[in-house]
């Protein structure tokens, strides 16, 4: 049985026994990996130095049973390396945090590696434990996580005819934006202000994260534009899901308020 040394971020963990949990982890270099951590709510030194918690960033060394796809594989090793404790500062800052790990767990597929999802992980964890507001990060963070998996939508022209202007709605199923024209044609459909539709075509999300630039750039959208991109790319995550995030109806209200 190989064993596996990565970096890794703590998705998702339930209780198994008194000692003993399931974890869902994203690693850097063998994708997401779903393992059982024996003995991890007494953990020593030697074992797991500080136990785990959700949002963790570490090293892991893992054994992983490839004769048994299904099985999971054994956490033997846990080192925390980035701790990020202003992260539950902020109602916000977690809840954002908590529906990040909880779409790329349910996106993402056990053993496919993803190096820039889980780069992009990282940074929006970073980046959320210092924010002011989620909308931007989460959003960034979206866009990455769908461009991905091969699920980002089309956004700068309509899918069914290819006009660039007029872009009135999204629809999921379709993969892209819809112009007034073809509107009326769809059955599922999500409408889209002119303010979500620059900043989707713009090409802002794909960017490296960079400092807020000054209002006066009327090109560049400002945070408080973020909203919308979140909900019409929390409104395709959902689609693809199945279900919606617990997390989304949380980061929502923060935006109404």
């Amino acid at each position: 049985m190989p064993r596996i040394h990565d970096n890794a971020i703590v998705l998702a963990r339930h209780d198994f026994s008194e000692t003993s949990q399931v974890v869902a982890l994203l690693t850097r270099d063998h994708g997401k990996v779903r393992a059982m951590a024996k003995g991890i709510k007494r953990g020593t030194k030697t074992r797991f130095a500080s136990g785990m918690d959700l949002l963790d960033i570490g090293h892991v060394v893992l054994i992983r049973r490839v004769e048994r796809g299904e099985a999971l594989s054994t956490l033997t090793e846990w080192k925390q390396t980035r701790s990020l404790p202003a992260l539950r500062e902020r109602l916000f800052r977690i809840h954002a945090a908590q529906y990040s790990a909880d779409v790329t767990g349910r996106l993402t597929e056990e053993g496919d590696p993803h190096v820039a999802l889980y780069d992009a992980l990282v940074e929006a964890l970073e980046s959320l434990a210092v924010a002011d507001e989620p909308f931007q990060i989460v959003a960034r963070f979206q866009y990455a996580l769908l461009d991905s998996i091969g699920s980002l939508p089309r956004f700068e022209a309509c899918v069914h005819c290819d006009r660039r202007e007029a872009l009135t709605h999204f629809s999921s199923h379709e993969g892209g934006m819809i112009c007034e024209s073809c509107g009326p044609r769809q059955t599922e459909k999500h409408a889209v202000s002119n303010a979500t539709c620059r900043v989707l075509s713009s090409g802002d999300l794909a960017a490296p994260a960079v400092p807020p630039r000054a209002p006066e750039s009327e090109n560049v959208p400002l945070p408080e534009a973020y909203p919308g991109p979140f909900r019409l790319l929390d409104y395709h995550i959902s689609h693809l899901m199945g279900t919606e995030s617990v997390m989304s109806a949380k980061l929502l209200s923060y935006g109404r308020t």
